[in-house]
Order: C-alpha cells, then sequence, then structure tokens
C-alpha cells in the first residue's frame, strides 16, 4: 500500500494530465449522438463501390430539402390570405355621417329649406352605403405590390368567399368615388358634402392574421415528406452503378431510417459501446504523439489543458450547432483550432488535434465526407499561413487563405461529384465566408488564453519589446548604459538562436529587461559611471556585492509591478544563475586573508537558467559585459574571453538544467565571437 502510495505522489503530475485526457473523452462521448452510422459510403456522380445493395427493410424515400422548399413555395404562392368585413365599423362611420351632416348643415349659411336637407342626407347615406357594401380594405403589408387581380378571401359574418383586391376600395379611391357622384349632382354644396363624406368613411375590411396563419400552417403541414416506399428485398443499387441524383436520395433515406431503427432497437448499447472506442481511439493516439514526440508539451499542464479546453469547446459548439441549426454547420470556425494550437504550442501539434477533431465531428457531420476533406485542408493552410503570428495581418491573411481553399475545395466537389457547377449555391458560400471571418475572433481568444494560462504570443513580445515601453524608457533615462547593454545583449542572443533554433524573439524581448533592476541604484554600475567616480570606493566590498546582487530581485519587483509575462521574468531571475560576484568576492578574500569569507553573500540566489532561451541570454550577457573591458580587442582575445566566459558559466554547472546541447553551445560561441568582432571592429582613420 505504501508503494502505490508512494508512486502515487511522485507521479501525480502525470496522472492528472491522463485524468485530463479521461475528462476530456467521458465529455465528448457524452454528447455524441447515439444513433448508428451507415456502414456505406457514397458520393453523388461516383459509382457505388460496395456490393449489390438490397434493401433491408420496407423504408420511405425522402424528399430533398430542395424539393420540400419548392412545394412550400408554391402552397405560399398559391395561399389566399383572409380578410374580414366589420359590420360594426360600417354602422359606426353611417351614425358619424348622420352627426356630421346635422352640425355642419346647422352652422352653414345656406338658407335651404328642410327638403333639402333630407334630400341631401339620403343622398350621402345611399353613397356611403354602396362604398362601404363593396369595402373598404385597410392597407397590409401584405398587400404591398399586389396588384388588383391578387386573390384574397373574405369573411363576412359565417360565409367565406374568394375574391380579390380590385374588387374593393382603398382610402383613396373610395374618396375619389364619392367625390365623383357628388360632382354629377352639380349641386352648389358639393363642398360641404365632400367635407361629410371623407369624415365619415371608415375601412371596414381588415386582414385576419390568425385565420390567415392557422390556414397557411394547415397547408405547410399537409406536405408530405415522403415521396415513394421501397420494399425489403428490392435492389436498390448494383455494383460499379452510377450514383444519380434519385438513387442518392434512395440511398440517404435508407440511411436515415438505418440510423434511427438502429439506434431505437436493442442494439443501442453495442452502439454507444462502438462510438466510445473510436471517440478514445482517435484521444489515444493524440495523447501518445505528444506524450513521445513532444514530452515538453505532455509535461506542461497549462499546455495540456490549454488544448483539451479548446478542442472539447469546438466540439460541444459544433454538436449543438449539428443539432439545432444544421444550415449553420460551416459556419462554425474550425480552422480556429489549429490557428491557436499553432500559435501557443506548435506547428506540428496542432495539425494532429485538429486532425483528430475533424475524425470525431466527421462521424456525425452532414455528408462526412465532404466535411472532413474540407475542414481537414482548410485547417492545413490555416497552420502553413499562419506562422508565428508576429503581425496583425497575419490572421487577415491566413483568413483570406482559408476561405480560397474553401471555395477550391467546394467547386472541385462539385466537379467531381455532378460535372457542372449548376448546384452552385451563393448562400453556402455566404456560410464559407462567414467561417472564414470567424477565424479573426482568434485576436480576443488569444487575449483571453494568454491571461488565462500565462503562455505569451509573439503579438506581445513585439508589444513588449518597443523600446517606448513605460519601463524600458525608464531605463533609458535612468541608466543609459545598461540600456545600451540589454540591446546588444538583446541583438546577440536573437542572433544565436535564429541559428540554433529557438524563440529569438523572446531571448530578444527578456534581454531587454534582464538588468532593469539596476535603475534602483545606476551609478552603482560601471556601465552608468561617468567622470570617474565609483560609489563602490565608499562601501565595504560585501555591501557593494549585496547592491550587484540586488539589482536581480528589485527587477523581479518592478517586473511583477508593470505586469510583465512570466516568461520575462524568468530572464531578470536567471541571467546570472547561482554565479559569485567575483570581483567584490577576490578583493574581500584578499582583505581578509587568513580568515574565512561567507561565500553565499557574494553568490547570487539563482534559479539556473532552465531553458535554450535563457541559456543564450546568459551567455550574451556575461560575454557582451565583459567585452566592453578588452583594450584594444582583436580576433584572439575576443577568441579566448568567449571561451573562458562560456567554459566558466559550465563548470559552474550554470546549463545543468537547460535542453541545450554542447553542440548548440559551440555553434552559439561562434555566433558570439563574429558578432563581439563586429562590433568591435576597426575603422580606417579618415583624413583630417
Amino acid at each position: 500500500m505504501n508503494i502505490i502510495l508512494s508512486k502515487l505522489q511522485h507521479n501525480y503530475y502525470d496522472i492528472l494530465k491522463v485524468l485530463l485526457y479521461v475528462l476530456a473523452v467521458t465529455v465528448v462521448v457524452w454528447i455524441s449522438p447515439r444513433a448508428s452510422m451507415f456502414k456505406y459510403e457514397f458520393n453523388l456522380g461516383k459509382p457505388w463501390s460496395h456490393n449489390d445493395l438490397i434493401a433491408p427493410f420496407d423504408f420511405s424515400i425522402y424528399k430533398t430539402d430542395k424539393q420540400i422548399a419548392e412545394e412550400k413555395q408554391q402552397v405560399l404562392n398559391n395561399f389566399r390570405p383572409y380578410f374580414r368585413y366589420d359590420d360594426g365599423v360600417t354602422v359606426s362611420g353611417r351614425h358619424l355621417l348622420i352627426e356630421n351632416f346635422g352640425e355642419l348643415w346647422q352652422v352653414s349659411d345656406l338658407g335651404k329649406s328642410n327638403d333639402d336637407s333630407v334630400r341631401l342626407q339620403l343622398f350621402l347615406t345611399r353613397i356611403y352605403d354602396e362604398i362601404q357594401e363593396k369595402g373598404i380594405i385597410q392597407y397590409h403589408e401584405l398587400l404591398e405590390g399586389k396588384g388588383p387581380e391578387y386573390p384574397i378571401r373574405i369573411i363576412r359574418g359565417n360565409e367565406v368567399s374568394d375574391a380579390h383586391l380590385g374588387m374593393f376600395y382603398n382610402v383613396r379611391t373610395a374618396n375619389e368615388y364619392a367625390s365623383s357622384k357628388i360632382t354629377e349632382l352639380n349641386d352648389p354644396d358639393s363642398s360641404l358634402m365632400n367635407l361629410i363624406i371623407n369624415q365619415s368613411l371608415v375601412q371596414n375590411v381588415f386582414y385576419d392574421e390568425a385565420k390567415s396563419n392557422a390556414e397557411r400552417d394547415e397547408l405547410l403541414s399537409r406536405i408530405s415528406i415522403r415521396s415513394g416506399l421501397i420494399q425489403k428485398g428490392q435492389l436498390l443499387i448494383s455494383t460499379g452503378e452510377l450514383v444519380d441524383s434519385e438513387k442518392y436520395q434512395i440511398l440517404m433515406s435508407l440511411k436515415r431510417d438505418y440510423e434511427q431503427d438502429l439506434g431505437g432497437s436493442e442494439s443501442q448499447l453495442y452502439i454507444i459501446i462502438g462510438n466510445s472506442l473510436l471517440i478514445i481511439l482517435l484521444f489515444l493516439i493524440q495523447f501518445l504523439f505528444i506524450y513521445f514526440y513532444y514530452k515538453d508539451i505532455f509535461d506542461s499542464l497549462k499546455k495540456t489543458v490549454l488544448i483539451l479546453l479548446s478542442q472539447v469547446g469546438l466540439i460541444l459548439i459544433t454538436h449543438y450547432i449539428f443539432r439545432n441549426y444544421t444550415p449553420w454547420t460551416y459556419m462554425i470556425p474550425f480552422t480556429m483550432l489549429p490557428v491557436l494550437i499553432a500559435v501557443f504550442i506548435n506547428k506540428r501539434v496542432a495539425i494532429i488535434v485538429h486532425l483528430v477533431t475533424v475524425m470525431i465531428l466527421g462521424f456525425y457531420a452532414p455528408n462526412s465526407f465532404n466535411f472532413f476533406y474540407t475542414q481537414f485542408a482548410a485547417g492545413l493552410i490555416a497552420v502553413f499561413s499562419v506562422g508565428n503570428l508576429s503581425k496583425r495581418v497575419d490572421l487577415f491573411k491566413t483568413s483570406l487563405f482559408v476561405f480560397l481553399t474553401y471555395m477550391a475545395v467546394y467547386v472541385s466537389m462539385l466537379f467531381a461529384q455532378e460535372g457542372s457547377l449548376d448546384s452552385f449555391s451563393y448562400e453556402f458560400m455566404g456560410y464559407l465566408a462567414g467561417s472564414s471571418i470567424f477565424i479573426l475572433l482568434a485576436f480576443p481568444v488569444i487575449f483571453f488564453y494568454e491571461k488565462m494560462f500565462g503562455i505569451i504570443t509573439h503579438l506581445t513580445l513585439l508589444e513588449l519589446s518597443n523600446t517606448n515601453n513605460p519601463l524600458l524608457r525608464d531605463l533609458s533615462v535612468k541608466a543609459p548604459g545598461t540600456f545600451q547593454h540589454s540591446l546588444q545583449v538583446g541583438n546577440l542572443a536573437a542572433e544565436a538562436l535564429y541559428v540554433i533554433g529557438g524563440d529569438a524573439l523572446l531571448a530578444r524581448t527578456g534581454a531587454l529587461y534582464h538588468d532593469i533592476g539596476k535603475m534602483n541604484n545606476p551609478l552603482y554600475f560601471i556601465e552608468n559611471q561617468a567622470y570617474g567616480y565609483n560609489p563602490h570606493d565608499e562601501l565595504s566590498y560585501e555591501d557593494s556585492a549585496r547592491i550587484i546582487i540586488g539589482h536581480v530581485i528589485d527587477g523581479i519587483e518592478m517586473a511583477r509591478k508593470a505586469g510583465l509575462p512570466e516568461q520575462v521574468i524568468d530572464f531578470i531571475r536567471t541571467h546570472h544563475g547561482t554565479r559569485r560576484v567575483e570581483y567584490f568576492y577576490k578583493l574581500e578574500k584578499k582583505q581578509m586573508q587568513g580568515m574565512e569569507v561567507d561565500e553565499s553573500e557574494f553568490r547570487y540566489h539563482g534559479p539556473v537558467p532552465f531553458s535554450r532561451e535563457t541559456a543564450v541570454v546568459m551567455m550574451a550577457d556575461s560575454i557582451e559585459a565583459a567585452s566592453r573591458s578588452i583594450k584594444k580587442p582583436d580576433e584572439q582575445k575576443i577568441n579566448d574571453l568567449v571561451e573562458n566566459i562560456v567554459g566558466s558559466l559550465m563548470e559552474n554547472n550554470q546549463f545543468l538544467n537547460t535542453n541545450i546541447t554542447l553542440r548548440e553551445i559551440n555553434t552559439v560561441k561562434k555566433v558570439l565571437k563574429k558578432k563581439i568582432m563586429d562590433i568591435n571592429h576597426i575603422r580606417i582613420a579618415y583624413p583630417e
């Protein structure tokens, strides 16, 4: 028992990563559809490559989405919306006409008799009744652009009849008709009568939305999704026979019923087991690939979490879209996954993660072969085109290249499967364009990941390496000599890492900040001293060493206060490793002859470098600083200086924790020698 607990204690980190993979597999299996997968692969326009297929059971032939859409459109084109007479409104308008006539007649100075009043009132009510009986239809957006022959249905009381728009007045035509009738009367009171009837006419035919919607829904619901029946034992397709549109629809119908029927039978358990094993196998392949070929990535818990979180997150989103908004499937930015993995991890891992993900999704995606081919091709192009994402325009170029890849695959598939572009869909092209544009969402996701996982990208490093950054600006003002030294160290380290392979931008950025702690006491460092004054002359050797060593701690505090990433702060921690402040240590020993000197007071606290980048910066820092003390530098002096300093670092075990090899160290030495000689080259003397 103790042995087991001891192994668990020593391997808990690896066990945790395995558990993360188990959790990811569990989530993906849980959300995966429970339906079985049709065992035959086929494509429109391609020969049937399997044995003769016999119908295993009776099944219906389902109509295509296009056929159903056309039938629905036909129903809508022939549909007659319902309008309803409102007799109550008509009666109210008639009462209003009589009231208006009485009031206006009394206030007028026409001097007419009561007989005239009765006659004109009857005339107006007769016109009113005639117009309202025919009906004044209320405007509705449904009638926009419709001509007089547009068919409708009229509900009046309990009767329903067919009609068309030309049978009714609208407000304008009703007023025009009334005005024409009044004009025909040729009465001097025509203006008064026009005013009265215009105020009294009312719209009395209204659109019946509830009845229309109910009738339309009823008609649409009657559309059958089936167009025929296949009986068990019937030959569906023979080996080598071309899969034309008719055969394709029969096969798709069989696939649909096969998956539904088998998914609901007693084979359900076996289906779940089979799907689970397929998903487990794919995740196992990904796990083993990273474990054997990228052990450094596997050893990083946060990188493992980043990969699985991105992967499972995309699968969750995709399954939701598959289930609820199937036509939007191709709008999902699948290529964002390999872009993120390439930026934060590396390109090879991005390819394998993308491959595993699209294979898992391909099991359940509509038209799985087309889906897999399209997304895998676009994912590879995304990985190749994104580079190190050192410029923001890189992501825009990636978006463009992905769209062009989508279009190339789409058009190629149409030619290969149908032999023409007759089925080219601008709507589908819009989905592909949307997916390509959504790749730009990687910008906020990258920012979020940087904060969440503490992994920085080249975009952030470029921002940090800008010498107008407040911290670097302060360094250039308070400690100009240190600032120039840091620039030189950054250039040396970057050049060396370009040659041996490594993150040159990270090393350059780290080198720019490695000595920022010197800003607290700039004059105590020789590169900032001027006029021959040295404040160390007034201190003990032990105090001088304490100030020199303290610049590392001060730098770490400054960097954290400024919010620098830990990867940059690592260069501040490690650029002196655990070495001694040799100059003051030897002076102290000389002064304290015969007495014991506490070496720990003269030694940096470390840690030693633990990456190729921090090791190279340590070498560049030591060599650049020492090269300034060479009088009349030449090739031999620089060669001896580099060899002695690097040899001393190796003797002091400063590179034990790094992944740098002896061959790479020798290469770094060659690069640094050449660069130091270039920096210290002797120019010819110009004539006075």
